[in-house]
């Protein structure tokens, strides 16, 4: 069998290298009723301002998607809102996509991604392609739209056509089709580059049959790593090599065979092993389902102790999100900022609940509980959220974690260090707004787990109830979101808040409370 597979050292999209200028923003923000500091990465608050000529940078690869621009998404707006509230069922698959071009951008400088309509006309569809490393497809059944985009992308080296009956077996990888013979070479030769490009292909489908933002963003990364480029998100440890296995037996190999030992810990491993360490909502639903000391031992020694994976993620930097400026009218201070986190402990047995999250793997459990408290040691303060898992195989059970806080220079900022089930993290936390009554108060976090390769961003929005803020603080929470965080209002997720009563609301450190906010609202 001729193989076709690429030359690894000579990526399909450099082939079609391209520079661009970079793009450059004189920011301007509407003024908001609140002590919010508007990113100066978000699109929408912003007026272009022409770069300066030496402002330019190589783009590795370029995107192109084509959508139904206004036709509604399959994503939604939180169930707990009011759908009165919103101009559309949905969000468009217009600006869905739109928002997954920045975020690809927001990754990396790198990356572009240019949306383009089912409606555009066939020229404005050659010219989108013209520069493109790689086209996705998105919901086209109409045979003219599909000859139009076949046409335009005739030149582009990778793609994929999903739910697009019109478009069958259009899928490609550096020109090569994703067809039965390239499937078959794939199960002869499975370390083959025919069977890592079908193994990619596979993967976007799947992340794409899903029905979040967050595999949705994360399946153009993996059409942008299947055209050639590194993509460091994406690249991390998928394929296993000799020095891999080389490190784990010659340091781990104790905890190795303690782990396969324990069916529980094994069904960890070959569960973690299915996802792929890239996929993070894949791994961290394995990892907390079938959580053992096992297993946290051996990954403690394969990622902490000795990074047999070779890993070295980094904490996103975009978009630059910045903490809430005042509180009750006065400037933000460390003391407050961590009176704002303690917030209803102590008239309550937690801090806060989760009302809605923005990352589906660490922000969409049940019946999150926060618990933030000052402990005994001098300016020590901790972290024990306490939330609810569904597991793979059919059961309920309750997890905690445990995260040590260091004050960062800005008040309202915060370094949490931990560790989870053998992989240490450090996440980035800031006070985006918080309501003076502390009805609600909104939370967003960078982070890596640097030696398992992960990097990711969140948010969280919760309250002392656990329900949705009153009806007329909803205008206010979603310009925090957007103009604050670049999140759109229907990248949360709702949280299920049933069945919390039972929930193991025990501090892990001994508690030494501050002053609490509760008992001295102004005018309460």
């Amino acid at each position: 069998m001729a193989s076709h597979a690429r030359a690894h050292a000579i990526p399909c999209a450099l082939s079609r290298r391209h520079r661009t200028r970079a793009s450059a923003w004189r920011r301007t923000a509407a003024r908001a009723n609140s002590a919010l500091v508007p990113s100066p990465d978000v699109d929408d608050v912003v007026t272009m301002a022409p770069p300066p000529d030496d402002d330019v940078v190589t783009r590795r690869c370029a995107l192109v998607a084509f959508v139904p621009y206004e036709k509604d998404s399959y994503l939604h707006y939180p169930e707990g809102i009011d759908g009165a509230r919103f101009e559309r069922a949905a969000p468009s698959y217009g600006e869905v996509w739109e928002h997954v071009a920045r975020r690809v951008a927001w990754t990396d400088s790198t990356l572009s991604m240019e949306v383009v309509s089912h409606d555009a006309s066939a020229a404005d569809m050659a010219r989108a392609a013209m520069n493109a490393d790689v086209f996705v497809v998105i919901g086209c059944d109409d045979a003219s739209v599909a000859k139009k985009i076949r046409e335009a992308c005739v030149g582009t080296p990778t793609g994929v056509a999903l739910d697009s009956p019109a478009l069958a077996g259009e899928d490609r990888v550096c020109y090569q089709p994703m067809d039965g013979l390239k499937a078959m070479e794939a199960k002869l030769i499975p370390w083959s580059q025919a069977a890592r490009d079908v193994r990619s292909i596979d993967m976007v489908k799947d992340l794409f049959e899903r029905k979040n933002h967050t595999d949705l963003y994360f399946m153009h990364l993996v059409l942008a790593s299947a055209s050639g480029i590194d993509v460091a998100a994406v690249d991390i440890s998928q394929d296993i090599t000799l020095g891999n296995v080389w490190c784990i037996g010659k340091n781990c190999n104790k905890q190795l065979r303690a782990c396969y030992g324990n069916p529980m810990c094994k069904k960890s491993l070959d569960c973690v092993d299915a996802c792929g360490l890239n996929d993070q909502v894949c791994t961290y639903q394995c990892i907390r389902s079938y959580e053992n000391d096992e297993f946290e031992k051996l990954a403690r020694c394969m990622l902490h102790s000795h990074n047999c994976l070779g890993n070295n993620a980094v904490r996103p930097e975009f978009p630059r999100v910045s903490p809430m400026q005042t509180f009750r009218g006065e400037p933000l201070t460390h003391s407050m900022a961590e009176r704002i986190l303690q917030g209803w402990f102590g008239p309550k047995k937690y801090s806060w609940i989760a009302v809605a999250g923005n990352n589906d793997a660490f922000d969409a459990f049940p019946n999150q509980y926060q618990i933030w408290y000052p402990g005994k040691a001098k300016n020590s303060f901790w972290y024990n959220p306490v939330f609810r898992v569904n597991t793979l195989d059919g059961r309920t059970v309750w997890r905690r974690s445990d995260y040590r806080c260091r004050r960062e220079d800005a008040p309202g900022t915060f370094t949490f260090s931990f560790m989870d089930n053998g992989v240490t993290s450090q996440e980035y936390w800031r006070i985006v707004d918080a309501a003076d009554d502390l009805s609600w108060s909104l939370y967003y976090y960078s982070g890596a787990a640097k030696s398992a390769g992960q990097a990711y961003i969140g948010a969280i929005l919760a309250t002392p109830d656990g329900l949705w803020p009153a009806d007329d603080q909803l205008d206010r929470i979603a310009d925090s979101l957007w103009r604050g965080c670049g999140i759109k209002i229907w990248e949360m997720i709702q949280v299920d808040n049933s069945n919390g009563e039972d929930a193991p609301l025990i501090p892990l450190h001994e508690v030494v409370l501050a002053d609490s906010l509760v008992v001295s609202v102004p005018g309460g």
